[in-house]
């Protein structure tokens, strides 16, 4: 069932604050689907089970390693810094000074058919492909042996967090209360690539293991992969799914 929703660039005091992320181009996507499902999230206010408002803020990410690290620790400093868009139609309210109460990052699978996959860990190392820039990852460790690959992944300022980190977001419990509205396809996943997407999520895991060992308020995170358009959900129905996930998640 839609989760109703409205538009507006004034927010409610007592709203709750949700960012959502989607990738931008890619390769074969001139238009990036997880930001086909995001956009229309931009500057609408859903309610939560107990009525109160959420306000969403929508941006995008490009699909590069060094504005995901850039650009995630901005919006998990206190307060957020998020980027002004070039298109004024995409015009942002105000971060929260202490924080957004969740963030969620959307990105698309790679393979058709897929269910959305609710992504519960990030990990540390081993991304070894090449971004939409043609650039690699941070060689963390060179490599050894005449065969050998270097270790790539998040090094300088990321030294004291674990290799794999978890989304503290109950996915079990969010899988079935997607599935009882309607959303069969969803399955829950430990897997999400070693690629951008696994990226956004570490990283932004990370960030939000700093910024709450000093604030007041610690940030959920989550990462949700989601099928191409039509493959087998519209776009219509992915972005429903979201509103339904931020209404519960919140």
């Amino acid at each position: 069932m839609p989760v109703p929703a409205q538009t507006t660039y004034d927010v409610d005091p007592d709203a709750l604050r949700v960012l959502v992320t989607g990738y931008g181009p890619f390769r074969s996507f001139k238009i990036n689907p997880s930001w086909l499902a995001v956009k229309p999230l931009h500057n609408i206010t859903i309610r939560t089970a107990e009525d109160r408002p959420v306000h969403v803020t929508s941006l995008e990410i490009p699909t590069v390693y060094e504005s995901v690290l850039t650009l995630t620790s901005s919006i998990h400093s206190r307060p957020p810094i998020v980027p002004t868009p070039k298109d004024p139609a995409m015009a942002t309210a105000k971060p929260p000074t202490d924080g957004y109460d969740f963030i969620l990052h959307v990105g698309v699978m790679s393979k058709s058919g897929n269910p959305i996959r609710l992504e519960q860990r990030g990990r540390k190392y081993g991304y070894d492909k090449d971004d939409a820039e043609g650039n690699m990852c941070e060689v963390v460790k060179e490599a050894e042996g005449a065969d050998g690959k270097p270790l790539r992944g998040f090094g300088k300022v990321y030294e004291g967090f674990p290799d794999e980190l978890f989304t503290p977001i109950d996915c079990s419990k969010l899988g079935e209360h997607l599935k009882a509205g309607g959303l069969k396809q969803v399955t829950l996943s430990v897997d999400a690539g070693l690629y951008l997407c696994e990226f956004i999520n570490y990283c932004s895991l990370a960030e939000a293991k700093r910024t709450a060992a000093t604030a007041k308020k610690a940030t959920p995170v989550l990462f949700i992969h989601v099928p191409p358009v039509g493959e087998p959900l519209t776009t219509e129905e992915v972005t429903d799914a979201l509103k339904i996930v931020i209404s519960w998640g919140t």
